[in-house]
């Protein structure tokens, strides 16, 4: 269930319609409200504040004079909007899109525009066509100024905001920091569930070993979005047995491939089992849900992807910005040694007996290294300048390495980027001072703990 929630609020989160259509409803209502308001009574509370008209046809006047501005600043601000979508998808990415649409500052300014609309528009309904003697809506008109001047200073921030938006610096550190968040929580879901099979040393069954009557086979194509592994295993719990996914968030899987196993933990519940298995492998397809797109807040190496897809668009011979794809290995790598938390590729769950329920493939370090660095690496194989940096982080992932795997992974990456120096870069110093780099990562040893350490552990 939370993972369905955390998908819906994704979209929600990513929609520039969302944060519109409340300030659009919040507008409406404001409006009829103050026109419902004792007009006369706030006339002679307030002299001073309320401006002095007289009639009510130079209200309606005024208001829709304020009307007809307010749109055209609403169409200047998407006609902007639209300019920078396109220059971000042509240099930084069209998936960086998403991060421009999710923004709040420029969700609140163009909800702003669309509630102040709304309040004019309903504002001139509620006013019909009252005679001149009908008392003038003194407090409407007053606060349809000010959100006309609240509107154009919002504009003016809005243009200051979309222009800093579009530099690569600041695209790079904002999805860095999603990037950190959405590792942090993908962290306080499963990390007891890694740890436990490393512990037990878990593995998971090959999907060409797995028997066709306990398969667990997709209806349709698409990648896995997110698995609702609290609501598979308590399937498991319902129909006594032991479920085992080979799938994990982020990958693409075609209609009919083989996904998991479901095995009957007794003898006696296995006809059972059989006979619902149909309806066993409905309920745990429903908790796996797969759409046409990846997610950013339920796969992580979807979010890091996002950073090497700006770094290889400036490694690209159109654009050229080696600074860029440094900012973003740099960004990468401030965000790797989060990753270190992921050190198994399995997760198991049980249920309140401490029976084990499921077993779930997920990411861990080594593919999340893999997914920032395999392919950055490969468009720079002649690049030192970007080599160079990358064989640094190694280096200082490998002081914060814990288990003997993770340094392997590091050596593993390390040897493949002075193999390419070696292969690629005609500069001698240049490719020297690169492989320096590398070696150092392989030339690493695991730091020995002292006396007093291991008498305190």
């Amino acid at each position: 269930m939370v993972q369905r929630l955390i998908r819906v609020w994704e979209f929600l989160t990513y929609s520039l319609w969302v944060s519109p259509l409340l300030f659009a409803l919040g507008g409406a209502a404001f409006a009829v409200g103050i026109m419902a308001a004792p007009q006369d009574i706030l006339r002679d509370m307030f002299p001073s504040l309320l401006p002095g008209f007289n009639e009510i046809q130079a209200v309606r006047g005024l208001l829709e004079t304020l009307l007809a501005t307010l749109v055209t600043l609403t169409t200047f601000a998407l006609s902007i909007t639209m300019v920078v979508l396109t220059l971000a998808a042509g240099s930084l990415g069209p998936r960086m899109i998403r991060n421009f649409m999710g923004d709040n500052k420029t969700q609140n300014a163009l909800g702003t525009f669309v509630g102040s609309i709304l309040f004019l528009i309903t504002s001139l309904m509620l006013m019909g066509e009252k005679p001149d003697s009908a008392p003038v809506p003194h407090l409407a008109v007053t606060v349809g100024i000010a959100l006309f001047v609240i509107s154009v200073f919002v504009l003016i921030l809005f243009v200051h905001h979309l222009g800093r938006s579009i530099v690569a610096d600041e695209v790079i550190q904002r999805v860095g920091k999603n990037l950190e968040e959405t590792i942090q929580s993908a962290s306080n879901t499963l990390t007891d569930p890694i740890k436990a099979a490393e512990k037990a040393q878990t593995t998971l069954p090959d999907p060409q070993d797995i028997p066709r009557d306990q398969a667990i086979c997709v209806a349709s194509s698409g990648y896995v979005q997110g698995v609702d592994y609290e609501k598979i295993c308590e399937i498991a719990k319902q129909t006594d047995t032991r479920i085992s996914l080979v799938i994990r968030a982020g990958q693409h899987v075609l209609i009919g491939d083989i996904v998991g196993r479901i095995v009957p933990l007794k003898d006696d519940v296995a006809k059972q089992a059989q006979d619902n298995i149909e309806q066993c492998h409905a309920d745990i397809l429903e908790a796996i849900m797969i759409g046409s797109h990846r997610t950013a807040m339920l796969d992580v190496e979807f979010a890091l992807r996002q950073l090497v897809e700006v770094a290889l668009r400036a490694l690209s011979p159109g654009i050229n910005d080696p600074f860029t794809a440094i900012a973003a290995i740099y960004r990468l790598g401030d965000a790797l040694p989060h990753a270190m938390q992921f050190r198994y590729p399995v997760g198991i769950w049980r249920d309140d007996d401490d029976e084990v329920r499921l077993h779930a493939l997920m990411s861990d370090f080594g593919g999340m290294l893999g997914a920032a660095y395999d392919q950055i690496r490969q468009s720079a194989t002649a690049k030192p300048d970007v080599l160079l940096p990358m064989a640094e982080i190694l280096e200082s992932l490998m002081r914060l390495a814990e288990t003997d795997h993770q340094r392997e992974v590091l050596r593993t990456h390390a040897r493949m980027i002075a193999n390419a120096a070696e292969r690629d870069i005609p500069e001698e110093n240049d490719r020297k001072t690169v492989v320096r780099a590398a070696t150092r990562v392989l030339h690493h040893q695991k730091p020995v703990k002292n006396s007093a350490s291991e008498d305190d552990a």
